[in-house]
């Protein structure tokens, strides 16, 4: 809840529970020193001559963040029994005070810490850009025959230079989900054609690899709710990985189709599959099966973390079957949006 919401309920409940006339929380300052009111419940704007008043103090874990008032035009109403009802009343409200002000200093540290990683792999990006298209230009022979163990070291270096390519988009994406200022506005999508673009993006790859690339689509236009950016993510992501683990010879099929009033978007491959016991980790940062990692592919282990990030943002959900040695099957399901 936000401090607010847990102010206005505290004074509400305090008035409640000893039938006042009205109440008051007062909070102190950063310094300590002065109060000053935060939320009150029965106040008017025409004054009242209030004859009865109790002053709870409000603290937690020793520190004083001030204290809940409350008041009454009968003289003599709130006596010692009104405080012995207030104080667990009060003793709770300190508590909700404090975790409310932890979790937005919290949240605050990850949204600053997300605009730094934003800001920094920004200024990164163009940089690992353009010399990975100066390695490729070398590697191609546009600057003159390489020896064999020139063309080795080059190639290393490229290898090297993809991984820091991918880290960097990686590392942008993430922060762009955890930093609110960041992210995107969320409309209408039409996920027949970011599916489309994310096959098209991703064919040559898979032609360079002799893996099939098929795209099974859905001639009812399927509309979701997210940004276009975000979704494009999505199946770049998911078509990508498939078509990056499964070895020469082999197939992915992507499949669209409306279920009822879900929208079911399935990436299947043919490729090395995922170990049981890596299942559960499969959407935790960094992480990568080992059998990933023993292929030698270039990868963060931040993609999927990003997927699942972004289907659950839209209001979706992804399942994954998985067998090793042959194959995956990634679903992502989203909410269809019939009036847009």
């Amino acid at each position: 809840m936000e401090l607010e919401q847990v102010l206005n309920c505290l004074a509400d409940g305090a008035r409640q529970t000893v039938q006042a006339d009205a109440a008051a929380v007062r909070l102190l300052d950063k310094e300590g020193g002065q109060a000053s009111v935060a939320a009150t419940s029965g106040l008017s704007d025409a004054p009242k001559d209030y004859r009865s008043t109790l002053c709870i103090p409000l603290e937690c874990e020793g520190d004083s963040l001030g204290a809940l008032h409350v008041y009454a035009v009968e003289p003599g109403r709130l006596g010692e029994q009104d405080t012995v009802l207030l104080a667990p009343l009060a003793d709770l409200g300190a508590s909700a005070i404090a975790a409310t002000r932890a979790l937005t200093a919290l949240k605050d540290r990850e949204a600053s810490k997300s605009h730094f990683i934003h800001v920094a792999t920004h200024e990164l990006r163009s940089p690992v850009a353009v010399a990975q298209s100066l390695m490729r230009g070398v590697l191609k022979g546009y600057a003159g025959e390489l020896t064999e163990k020139q063309n080795e070291v080059f190639s290393r270096i490229s290898h090297r230079l993809d991984f820091l390519e991918n880290l960097v988009n990686d590392l942008l994406d993430l922060a762009a989900g955890k930093a609110a200022e960041l992210a995107e506005e969320e409309t209408a999508v039409a996920v027949n054609a970011s599916v489309g673009r994310a096959v098209l993006l991703i064919q040559p790859r898979a032609e360079e690899k002799e893996v099939a690339l098929t795209l099974q689509p859905c001639c009812e236009e399927l509309v979701a709710w997210g940004t276009e950016e975000g979704l494009d993510r999505i199946f770049v992501n998911l078509i990508g990985n498939a078509v990056k683990y499964t070895p020469s010879g082999g197939s992915v099929t992507v499949a669209l189709r409306r279920v009822g009033e879900e929208i079911q978007i399935e990436v299947a491959d043919t490729g090395i599959g995922i170990p049981e016991e890596a299942l559960p980790h499969l959407f935790e940062e960094f992480y990568r099966a080992h059998n990933a990692k023993a292929l030698n592919a270039v990868g963060t282990g931040l993609g999927l973390s990003i997927v699942q990030d972004l289907v659950n943002r839209y209001g979706g959900r992804i399942e994954v079957e998985s067998q090793v040695e042959k194959g995956s099957t990634f679903t992502v399901i989203l909410p269809i949006l019939v009036d847009w």
